[in-house]
């Protein structure tokens, strides 16, 4: 009785071994096929009929095609609703041959015989070219008149003369499958020359990384064979030609569509789930600028190549050609085509738009959708305000830097003593201006933004005069021909809030501190308004330059620009500043004020500073005094921009004016400063929205 189990178990298991093989045998068939959707071959002129099988699955048809020995099977027409096989002995490619379109048909092509070139190094070639690499006609291979080949000679190179006398008339062929494919030729001079047919690796060559190549290779860079896109054996995949219709995942051809670094496949072999296929690169690699844009997004997102570094919440993008803190492998050397440039917003990787990496080590990767679609820039109407923009009512919904507003309802009669009480009607997140600020509109921005708010973008601003302390102006300083001259070094806690601004542990810029725990400086001493704030840092209380290296550093938890024109930062620190006992506060001037002349004013810098017949040099924190006519001298050098104008009101000491840079050093052009009582109210603000 065990003897008689153990015996069906053994049968029933070799059944199974047998159908096994048998769908497998058939699956790989398949394997070998061209297909063409609602399609249908038909051949009026062919003197051989075609064979018809009925209710017959489509892996049989195609192992069935292949195996007819009697009947030369070249492809079939698959009638989808009855299935039912109709085999050709004919293809495409063959005299008379016609594709027609038929809803209800699919047609299947073996590959062998319609693809005019090499698959692999075996020489394998079953086309229809029939002339040599130098333009000469083959001879048949029934033909002896020309070239004399006799059957031993065939016999040989293992072909035989009868079947070639049937059916490869004078195609190039390679016997055995080594080497190139040859013929006979019909010059008596040239008995025998290959036809130049290529490898299918170099027939059609891939541009950039083969997005869009679409050859005929079906085996990878290890000879291994593809597997059918429309199949899911041996490996599932989500690559469907329906939902990737412009990828071109036609059989089993290699393609690229998720944007790797070169096209690829998945592969026969269960233990290989993909692999890289082996295609040449084109000599030219074309014009990749014809549809490329710098300020919007159009098309294929990966035509941008504008310079916009930063996400829409103000994270600061990662470059390209580094690891930290992010590793990736979307180098610039492997991506050509891609202008993986600093780390400027780009789309690599076919997503649905530029992004990038961030330099927030919690944060891999963000896509830049503040650059606006041009379509939508476009039709997008010129939108200006009068005056400060209190009546402005359009639908600009972008700060300046590039980054959406927040939704006003998240801001108003809520929880939070920040919000607006607007006199104006504020909707949706449409920019405004509903604390009447005379720098224009303004939005919130998303809550966990490097940035609270900002100033609207695409609006007309006025631009706003710095302060030139060589002709009159409506600023605190009303002096006609006054000039800053002279320069020694602080004393006592006088200038306790001059600040050293350094990048990597050097001086920078001057700065002031005008909260504690708030600086406030020129914007050119940054590169951006927003920089990569790790590599700054601010000493407050630096008696001296040299000795900075023992003096604490406190880092830049924020950077806010000022209003367009303005040239000024604040920067906030990440803890408030430590002053020593004794050190003086500096005020900051409430509204525009006018200052008698004779007020005693001083600027305050690290700089270099000329007096009347000397030259000082100093890297302590210095001054200079405001005084009527003398030798006109700039004392605002590279280390004291930033630096405040500070003058003496009543029993206090208010800053006036930050010094920006001018283009030229040690000049007759006069030192330039901002009107800082112009902006008191933008600082207030800043204040407001970002607390201690």
């Amino acid at each position: 009785m065990k003897t008689e189990v153990w015996i069906q178990a053994l049968v029933l298991a070799v059944v199974s071994l047998v159908q096994a093989g048998f769908c497998k045998e058939r699956e790989l068939s398949l394997q070998k096929y061209e297909k063409t959707e609602s399609s249908w071959l038909v051949c009026p002129t062919c003197p051989q009929a075609t064979r018809v099988r009925k209710r017959k699955k489509l892996e049989w048809c195609a192992s069935r095609c292949k195996k007819d020995k009697k009947f030369k099977c070249r492809a079939f027409n698959f009638e989808k609703l009855s299935r039912t096989c109709h085999l050709l002995p004919f293809d495409r490619l063959s005299p008379g041959a016609q594709t027609q379109n038929n809803v209800n048909f699919t047609l299947y092509e073996r590959k062998d015989y319609i693809r005019e070139c090499i698959v692999g190094t075996n020489g394998q070639y079953r086309g229809r070219r029939s002339w040599t690499k130098s333009n000469i006609t083959c001879q048949a291979w029934s033909d002896n008149s020309i070239h004399d080949h006799t059957s031993l000679f065939f016999s040989i190179l293992g072909l035989k003369q009868n079947k070639i006398t049937k059916t490869e008339e004078n195609f190039c062929r390679s016997p055995k499958n080594q080497g190139r494919p040859w013929c006979y030729t019909t010059d008596p001079n040239t008995r025998v020359e290959e036809c130049g047919i290529p490898q299918c690796s170099e027939e059609v060559c891939m541009t950039c990384n083969g997005e869009d190549y679409q050859g005929r290779v079906d085996q990878t860079e290890s000879g291994r064979e593809c597997q059918r896109w429309d199949s899911q054996r041996p490996h599932r995949h989500p690559f469907q030609g329906r939902t990737y219709r412009d990828k071109d995942l036609k059989d089993s051809y290699c393609r690229n569509p998720d944007h790797r670094l070169r096209p690829w496949c998945y592969t026969m072999d269960p233990k290989t789930p993909w692999e890289y296929c082996n295609i040449s690169v084109c000599d030219s690699p074309g014009d990749p600028s014809v549809n490329v844009t710098t300020s919007c997004v159009q098309g294929k997102a990966a035509d941008y190549r504008g310079t916009v570094s930063m996400t829409p919440r103000g994270l600061t993008c990662q470059r390209w050609d580094s690891q930290f803190p992010h590793n990736h492998s979307y180098l610039p050397q492997n991506y050509k085509c891609r202008d993986l440039r600093e780390n400027y917003c780009r789309n690599p990787d076919g997503s649905d738009y530029p992004w990038c990496f961030t330099t927030d080590p919690h944060q891999r990767r963000a896509s830049c959708t503040q650059i606006p679609r041009c379509d939508a820039l476009a039709s997008q109407k010129t939108e200006c305000y009068r005056d400060n923009g209190e009546a402005y009512q359009g639908t600009l919904s972008m700060t300046r830097s590039g980054i959406p507003c927040g939704d006003w309802s998240h801001h108003i009669n809520s929880r939070d003593p920040h919000s607006v009480e607007s006199h104006v009607l504020l909707e949706k997140n449409y920019c405004r201006n509903p604390d009447r600020d005379k720098n224009g509109p303004w939005c919130y921005t998303s809550s966990s933004s490097r940035l609270a708010w900002d100033y609207c973008d695409n609006m007309h601003v006025p631009v706003l005069p710095l302060v030139d302390l060589t002709a009159p102006s409506t600023s605190c300083i009303v002096h006609i021909n006054t000039r800053i001259v002279g320069g020694h070094q602080v004393h006592g806690s006088d200038g306790s809030w001059v600040v050293s601004i350094q990048r990597e542990n050097n001086h920078l810029c001057g700065g002031t501190l005008v909260r504690e725990d708030w600086v406030l400086t020129d914007q050119q001493c940054f590169t951006s308004c927003v920089p990569d704030l790790k590599d700054y840092s601010v000493q407050v209380g630096l008696r001296h330059l040299n000795a900075s290296s023992a003096h604490p550093r406190l880092h830049i938890l924020r950077l806010v620009c000022g209003p367009e024109g303005s040239n000024l930062v604040l920067l906030k620190l990440e803890r408030p500043a430590p002053l020593s006992e004794g050190a003086t506060s500096i005020q900051l001037p409430v509204r525009e004020c006018h200052i008698r002349e004779g007020t005693n004013c001083t600027m305050y810098g690290w700089g270099e500073t000329k007096s009347t017949g000397s030259s000082l040099r100093r890297n302590h924190p210095g001054s200079g005094s405001v005084a009527n006519p003398l030798p006109p001298c700039p004392p605002s050098l590279q280390k004291d921009n930033g630096g405040p104008l500070v003058c003496q009101d009543h029993q206090r000491k208010v800053i006036i004016g930050v010094s920006v840079q001018r283009t030229k050093c040690a000049s007759s052009q006069p030192a330039l400063f901002v009107n800082v009582a112009f902006y008191s109210d933008w600082i207030y603000k800043v204040f407001k929205h970002y607390p201690s």
